[in-house]
């Protein structure tokens, strides 16, 4: 099985779940790396998390295995009770606090929970990560396919709901780790910065201090974010790498 075809067969797996969850599946979201893969797609790629910049430099990240589902609940939600029997019923097991897994031909699929921070950890069908931008992401979101030629879709969310979540990883949870300043770069490098502006100046002042936050991340190409982009391409030459970090810096500079 390629790389490709094993990331199908997630989707499909996923795809699948949703339809059981019924009427949950249109409040659940996808969020974390393949966010990127499904926005990729949308847009006619492959589903590889990669840069590409304007002198031909290619990096890549490879495909995302691993969904982050994050539902929206408020308190004792009914619909939500059947989560973990539904889970059970197609084939998962609880392998670490917040994550179900399932073994499918192509290897394991793991699916790591999410909810909002303010929802009281007792009032949940299972134990789930609490998620501080949660409602931040949920706020604005849109629907894509999950496969191709079927109608099922999921959420992902906005531009200020995906780097809100990445950036807080970086600077609270994954200081030291380097995908999550990847994936910012490839996400804004995707959707296009004049989108990201766009949905920035929509939040208000939640998206004056994100855009702020971001540009201190990839202020010049000694700052984290840039340093963190080039770790991939150590394959590169040392000019290329610089090209890279620039191409980074200048990218989040028009936001």
């Amino acid at each position: 099985m390629t790389d490709e075809e094993r990331f199908d067969e997630i989707l499909r797996e996923l795809s699948e779940l949703m339809l059981d969850l019924g009427d949950l599946a249109n409040r659940t979201m996808l969020i974390g790396g393949q966010v990127l893969a499904l926005e990729s797609r949308h847009r006619g790629g492959t589903g590889v998390i990669a840069i590409e910049t304007a002198t031909g430099i290619v990096v890549e990240r490879g495909f995302s295995y691993e969904p982050d589902l994050l539902f929206d609940l408020d308190g004792a939600d009914i619909m939500a009770e059947r989560l973990p029997e539904v889970l059970r019923q197609r084939g998962y097991a609880r392998t670490r606090e917040f994550r179900w897994s399932k073994s499918l031909p192509g290897g394991q699929m793991d699916l790591d929970l999410f909810a909002p921070k303010d929802v009281d950890p007792d009032e949940l069908p299972t134990r789930m990560t609490p998620l501080p931008d949660a409602r931040l992401a949920l706020r604005r979101s849109h629907a894509v396919v999950l496969v191709e030629g079927k109608p099922l879709r999921i959420l992902l969310p906005d531009a200020v709901g995906f780097l809100a979540m990445k950036e807080r990883a970086k600077r609270e949870q994954r200081p030291d780790k380097t995908k999550d300043s990847f994936d910012m770069f490839a996400y804004v490098k995707l959707v296009g910065p004049q989108s990201v502006r766009t949905s920035l100046q929509q939040s208000g002042e939640v998206g004056r201090a994100l855009r702020d936050r971001l540009l201190s991340l990839f202020w010049n190409t000694e700052a984290p974010g840039p340093r963190d982009v080039i770790a991939y391409a150590a394959s590169l030459e040392k000019e290329e790498q610089e090209l890279l970090a620039q191409a980074a810096v200048d990218l989040f500079a028009e936001l």
